[in-house]
């Protein structure tokens, strides 16, 4: 699960950092968030936001939500900004389809 967990962020992370927000609502994966609030949560942040290394995604935090048919998890991920660790924080939702597939949704992108 962890490796599906880690796949699933670093792929969200790589459609923002190239700012594919359109991407993400046409994938479903934009959860309660508009278009234009993903865009601005991102750009409103200082400076730029660019992709962290391979090793930052052993830092995500994954939290059990009691669900077994579903396997849903919270996770929270720092994003990069400047080549740096940020305060911006992506929280998103992974959850089992009905189709059996691991989707993630975005939750909030906030400063924690």
């Amino acid at each position: 699960m962890n490796d599906i967990i880690k796949l699933l962020i670093k792929n969200l992370v790589e459609l923002l950092v190239n700012s594919k927000f359109a991407e993400i609502v046409t994938r479903n994966e934009n959860g309660r968030l508009s278009e234009a609030e993903i865009k601005g949560a991102i750009n409103d942040y200082p400076g730029s936001i660019t992709l962290p290394p391979d090793s930052a995604y052993d830092t995500v935090c994954v939290y059990d939500v009691y669900d077994e048919s579903t396997e849903a998890r919270k996770v929270e991920f720092d994003l990069w900004y400047d080549e740096e660790i940020s305060d911006l924080t992506l929280s998103a939702d992974i959850h089992k389809s009905e189709s059996g597939e691991f989707v993630i949704t975005i939750d909030d992108i906030h400063v924690l």
